[in-house]
């Protein structure tokens, strides 16, 4: 006999559930100063420099946050030791890229002998500006195309399912990155476009099980049809989920510093994801359904 767990008994705890940590990760983002914005949207120097002999990447790090410059510095490859990547922002208040890398070149050169700079990037403070807002438009129109697709590849109360879950996700996920002040660069940026991807697909594949239990002849009220297809794509659901947690995680672990916060964030998504594919999306057809039968 077919076991069917009622996952839409519990909607309502689901949905103070998601406004109680939304509301826990935006507070402790606030407190923490807000969204952590890497170079790239607030503007800033990225330069690879070539040292004399090879240095400990600790004493870089050391030297320049003694001269108050919060830079990320990383190792580039292992068979060539004494090149790295130092990234930071805008330094000071008002300071100019082209400033900043002037502070930034001094400070490593009183500091460390014969430096060979090989490159080097500035992005001001109105690119970054620039790209926010393109960031945000691409989003938006990104959710109305899939709004649009949905609607005419199933129907409009699938496709409402599909966005809210979407938005919940995202919005969880840059709140999380914000608590932990995750700096949003173009990695961690990746990883919600990943989120925004998985979190669709999984949402789909449950509600493609409800068209078609909707669709063979029963007694069963949409809210039963709902909570069957979800028990029958719960081994599906898992298995997945839990196969990309396992080599997110290992990137976690053995990625190192520059991949950290791009698999920390595909994380906590994968995991959110999951579990607003259950108890939003799902909730968010059932009422769709009621409010257009009456």
């Amino acid at each position: 006999m077919e076991r069917v767990i009622e996952f839409l008994r519990y909607r309502i705890v689901a949905y103070a559930f998601s406004l109680i940590l939304f509301a826990l990760l935006v507070t402790g983002t606030i407190i923490n100063g807000g969204i952590n914005w890497g170079i790239d949207f607030v503007g800033g120097v990225k330069l690879i420099a070539r040292f004399e002999k090879n240095v400990d990447i600790a004493k870089i790090r050391d030297v320049l946050s003694t001269n108050d410059i919060h830079a990320m510095v990383q190792n580039i490859g292992t068979g060539v030791k004494n090149e790295y990547i130092i990234s930071t922002k805008l330094l000071g208040k008002g300071e100019s890229s082209e400033k900043s890398y002037e502070i930034l070149k001094k400070v490593l050169g009183d500091n460390f002998k014969t430096i060979e700079y090989l490159s080097v990037e500035t992005v001001g403070p109105a690119i970054g500006d620039f790209l926010k807002r393109e960031a945000a438009k691409l989003f938006s129109i990104a959710l109305i195309m899939m709004l649009l697709y949905l609607s005419f590849r199933f129907e409009v109360k699938y496709a409402m399912g599909v966005i809210v879950a979407l938005v919940h996700d995202i919005s969880l996920s840059l709140a999380f990155c914000g608590l932990l002040q995750l700096e949003i660069d173009i990695p961690v940026i990746a990883a919600l476009l990943t989120i925004f991807g998985y979190s669709a697909n999984d949402t789909i594949v449950v509600f493609d099980r409800v068209r078609e239990n909707v669709q063979i002849k029963s007694k069963q009220t949409f809210l039963e049809i709902i909570d069957r297809s979800i028990s029958q794509s719960m081994s599906r659901t898992l298995l997945t989920s839990l196969t990309t947690l396992f080599a997110v995680f290992a990137l976690y672990m053995l990625g190192g510093d520059v991949i950290n916060d791009f698999a920390l964030t595909l994380l906590f998504g994968i995991v959110i994801g999951t579990y607003s594919t259950l108890y939003i999306a799902s909730p968010v057809v059932l009422a769709w359904e009621r409010f257009s039968s009456k």
